[in-house]
C-alpha cells in the first residue's frame, strides 16, 4: 500500500473520519458525473465540503478501481492513472508551477485488483480559461492573460512535461494585481517528454483546437510569447500554419 496524507490536513481529516484509505474508500461520495468505466475498471470524481481552519473548503475526491495504464516500470499490471497524476502534481510544484494541492493519495492491491484514491483542494478563486475568456476583459487584460498562459505552458514544456489534455477547461487562472496566476488540472494523462518538440506541438494543436473563441491576432500574440519572440520568424509562421491546419482537421 502507498499512502500520502498532507500533514496540515491530518488532524481535520481524523476528526471527520476521513483520514485512512478504508475511511475514504467507504465514504459515500456524490459523483459529479457518472463514473467512467473502461480499461476493465472504473474511475469517478466527487466533491466534499469540509471546514478547514474555520473556513469552508471544497475537496475533489477521486476514486478508481482497476483503471490503469501500462508503463515501462509497470508493463504488465499497469499503474493507476491517479498515481500518475499525483506524481505529476508533485513534479510541477517542485518546479514552481501551480497545480491543485494534494490532501491525500493512496493506492493498494486487493484480491479483485488495484484501488486508488486522490483527494485535492479546489483551486480557490481560480476560473477556467474558458470562463475567463467569456468574461469582460479590457484589451490590456486580454493580452496579459495570453502572455501569462503562454509563458506558463512554455515553462511546462521546458521542464519536460506534456499535458496531453491541453484544453482551456484544464487551464485555471486567477487575476492578480497586474498579472494572472496560471495552474494546470487533470494531469493524469501527462507524461515526461521523449520527443520534446513533437510532443509540445501536440499540446499546442490541442489548445488551438479547443479555444475556438480566440481571434487570429490573439493566437499570433499567444505564439509570440510562447516562443519568447517579439516577431515571428518565417519558420515560426510555418509552424503556426501547421498548427492551424492540424486543428482544422480535428474539426471534421
Amino acid at each position: 500500500m502507498t499512502l500520502y496524507c498532507n500533514s496540515s490536513w491530518q488532524t481535520t481529516l481524523q476528526k471527520v473520519k476521513f483520514a485512512t484509505f478504508n475511511e475514504i474508500w467507504d465514504f459515500p461520495i456524490q459523483w459529479i458525473d457518472t463514473p467512467n468505466q473502461n480499461r476493465g475498471g472504473w474511475s469517478g470524481v466527487g466533491c466534499l465540503e469540509i471546514t478547514f481552519e474555520h473556513e469552508p473548503v471544497t475537496l475533489f475526491v477521486k476514486k478508481q478501481f482497476n483503471h490503469t495504464t501500462r508503463t515501462i516500470r509497470h508493463p504488465i499490471e499497469g499503474e493507476s492513472t491517479f498515481a500518475r497524476e499525483y506524481k505529476a502534481i508533485c513534479f510541477l510544484q517542485s518546479h514552481g508551477l501551480l497545480a491543485p494541492n494534494v490532501v491525500f493519495f493512496g493506492q493498494r492491491v486487493v484480491n479483485e485488483g488495484q484501488q486508488a484514491i486522490l483527494v485535492t483542494e479546489m483551486l480557490a478563486d481560480y476560473h477556467s480559461l474558458d470562463e475567463v475568456q467569456r468574461s469582460k476583459l479590457s484589451l490590456l487584460q486580454k493580452r496579459q492573460l495570453l502572455r501569462d498562459v503562454a509563458k506558463t505552458i512554455r515553462r511546462l514544456h521546458q521542464i519536460g512535461i506534456q499535458h496531453r489534455a491541453m484544453y482551456a477547461k484544464h487551464i485555471f487562472v486567477k487575476p492578480c494585481e497586474n498579472s494572472f496566476e496560471v495552474a494546470f488540472i487533470d494531469l493524469e494523462k501527462s507524461r515526461r517528454m521523449v520527443f520534446p518538440y513533437l510532443q509540445a506541438m501536440t499540446d499546442l494543436i490541442t489548445l488551438n483546437y479547443r479555444t475556438k473563441g480566440w481571434s487570429k491576432s490573439s493566437r499570433l500574440y499567444f505564439y509570440m510569447h510562447y516562443l519568447g519572440q517579439r516577431n515571428l520568424s518565417p519558420w515560426n509562421i510555418i509552424l503556426c500554419r501547421y498548427i492551424k491546419a492540424k486543428s482544422a482537421r480535428k474539426s471534421y
